[in-house]
Parts: C-alpha cells; sequence; structure tokens
C-alpha cells in the first residue's frame, strides 16, 4: 500500500491522473481493509480482500496505461497473489488464485487493441524508466518476502531441531532417572532382604527364598534339604567377651558358613546366632556332608580374642511332598536340639 502510494503519485505527475488514481485508489481500500481486520480480527476476510486487490491493482493500471505497450511492467505486481496465497493459506488457494491472474492476462490480451487506442503512447524514456522502477521494486518485494519466509522456515526448522534435542535429552535423562529409580529400588530391596551384621539373607528373604523352592520341588520333584544351625554356648561368649565379640564370632561364622557352601545354596540369618542354610537339588546325605565341613571349618578357626575353639551345632531334614516352610523348618529345629542333646558340635539327621 505504501509502494501503491508513491507509484500513484509519480504517475499523476508525469501527466497521467488516471493511472495514479488507481494505485492511490488501492492505497485507500488496503488501508480500509487493515484497520477493519484490527477491529473485528476476522483474518479470512482480511486476506482475501488483500490477494484480490493486489490481483486486480497491476491489470486495472495496465489497462490504464493503455495496454502491454505501456504497462506489462507493472504485472509483475500480480504475482504476489498466488505467493501470497501460498504463504499464507494453502496450495490449493495459490492455484485458484494463478488461474485467475492467467485469466485476467488472457482478457488483457483480448482487448488490448482497444485499451492501446484509448491512451496515447508514453514516451520512450518514462517508459523504460517505469519498466526499471517496477520490475527493480517487484523483484526487490519478491526477494524480502521470500528471505523472511525462508528465515522463519530455517528458524523453525532449528526450534524443532532444538525441541527434538530437548526431547532426546529429556528422554535420556528419564532413561538416566529411571535406571537409577531401579538401582536404587534393587538395593532398597537388597537391604530389605540383607542381615545388616553379616550380609547374608535375613528371615525376611528366607521365606520367600523357602516357599519359592518347595513350589519348585511341588512341580518338578527332585531333593531339597534344610540345614538348621547355631552356635554352642554363644551366651557365655557375650557374658565373657562383650557383645562386640559376640557380633565378631557371628559373623565369622557366616562368612565360613558361606565359604562352605555351594553358589547354588542359600545362606539365611534365622536370629541371634541361628542360621539357616537351604540346599536345592541336594540329598540327605549331601547335606549333611556339607554340614559336616561347615562345622569342622568353624572348629578349626581361632577367633581372638576368645580362648579356645567356637564350635556349632546342625540339624539337617529334607523337604516332604507338598510339606510348607513351616513345618520342614520345625523339623530342622527338632534335628538341631538333637544335635545339642547329642552333646554338640555335631550334626544330626531328621530322616524323611
Amino acid at each position: 500500500a505504501i509502494l501503491a502510494i508513491f507509484w500513484g503519485s509519480t504517475y499523476v505527475v508525469l501527466g497521467y491522473p488516471r493511472a495514479g488514481a488507481i494505485p492511490l485508489g488501492y492505497a485507500v481500500v488496503s488501508f480500509l481493509s487493515i484497520g477493519y481486520f484490527l477491529v473485528s480480527r476476522r483474518f479470512a476476510f482480511f486476506r482475501f480482500s488483500q490477494l484480490l486487490l493486489i490481483l486486480l491493482l497491476p491489470f486495472f493500471l495496465q489497462w490504464s496505461l493503455g495496454g502491454f505497450a505501456n504497462g506489462s511492467a507493472v504485472m509483475i505486481w500480480g504475482f504476489f497473489t498466488p505467493l501470497a496465497a501460498m504463504l499464507f493459506a494453502d496450495t490449493r488457494q495459490a492455484t485458484r488464485w494463478l488461474v485467475a491472474f492467467l485469466a485476467l492476462t488472457l482478457l488483457s490480451a483480448l482487448i488490448d487493441a482497444r485499451v492501446a487506442a484509448l491512451v496515447p503512447p508514453m514516451p520512450h524514456a518514462a517508459n523504460t524508466a517505469f519498466f526499471a522502477l517496477n520490475m527493480g521494486f517487484g523483484l526487490a518485494s519478491v526477494f524480502v518476502v521470500l528471505s523472511y519466509f525462508v528465515r522463519e522456515r530455517e528458524r523453525s526448522h532449528d526450534q524443532a531441531l532444538r525441541a527434538q534435542e530437548n526431547a532426546q535429552r529429556a528422554q535420556r535423562e528419564l532413561q538416566a532417572s529411571n535406571r537409577l529409580l531401579r538401582e536404587n529400588e534393587a538395593k532398597i530391596r537388597e537391604l530389605m532382604l540383607t542381615d545388616w551384621l553379616t550380609g547374608v539373607a535375613n528371615r525376611r528373604h528366607l521365606d520367600e527364598r523357602l516357599d519359592m523352592e518347595l513350589k519348585r520341588l511341588q512341580r518338578h520333584g527332585g531333593h531339597l534339604c534344610v540345614v538348621m544351625t547355631d552356635l554352642d554356648h554363644f551366651k557365655a561368649v557375650n557374658d565373657t567377651y562383650g557383645h562386640d565379640v559376640g557380633d565378631t564370632v557371628i559373623s565369622v561364622f557366616a562368612n565360613t558358613i558361606r565359604d562352605c557352601a555351594r553358589n547354588t545354596d542359600f545362606v539365611s540369618r534365622y536370629g541371634g546366632e541361628e542360621f539357616v542354610i537351604v540346599l536345592p537339588e541336594t540329598s540327605l546325605e549331601g547335606a549333611r556332608q556339607i554340614a559336616e565341613r561347615i562345622r569342622t571349618t568353624l572348629a578349626g578357626r581361632r577367633i581372638p580374642p576368645i580362648e579356645g575353639h567356637v564350635t556349632a551345632s546342625f540339624g539337617v531334614t529334607e523337604a516332604r511332598g507338598k510339606e510348607d516352610a513351616e513345618a520342614l523348618l520345625k523339623r530342622a529345629d527338632q534335628a538341631l536340639y538333637a544335635a545339642k542333646e547329642a552333646g554338640r558340635n555335631c550334626v544330626q539327621l531328621q530322616p524323611v
């Protein structure tokens, strides 16, 4: 609209008042359309009115100048209509405006001789100057508009890339947080299922593992043995040397059991100085041998400042059919009691 004021004033000064009135009239109507849009915010109507004005302006101006001979250069402004439709609407509307532009061009060709007879020819120098100015301003305007949208597209592309990178970073951080959460959950579960003093499984973990092993035994058969053991005369150790030494003795006992047990065996602290060992796929005789190995290893160790040797008693039993964990542990406890009655520091079997 601002350029139209320049062109209209130029045409009037050079003696073409009718040609000058057309861009000036366009500028007035265009500003009115802009004002109406600012009040109503009806963008669709505003877009249509502006596209229509941009399309009609160069053709009316060309006809007022006497047709193609004097006004062909102004038709470059008509290219803004399909271009603007493509940028501000969609391809379908841009195609329709392009068809309208071609139709008006064909109409101009049909009436060119008639409008040329109505307007005197423009001086060659003025025609050349207007042609150069129109082509220069027109191409410069197309370049500015396209440059703006290219920059906008690049900016949008950069924003999309940054958004994608941020999303990927957020995803990696989320994955790291989830991994840390799983690790922390695993550590918490391990702490919940581990005895704080000895590092072996606690009573809760024993209940879970024993229940799992009994279910496996009921499904697939085989052997499952349990060894229950506790230290001999442990109260005397606490009374004589104190609870710190007593804790040391319990820790040594737990380490001895782990050293003598197999990788598939499950060691847990049952309470106080008492431990339970779960032995999957192990016969009663095999369980007795493992218990005997633990007993002799412990008896051969010295635990300062205790004078003499620390010993333990062992009760061994094997699971029966559909027996539950409570019944199995009760029979192992009975075998341990028999070992105590037999003089301690020995292994007693509870037959199936």
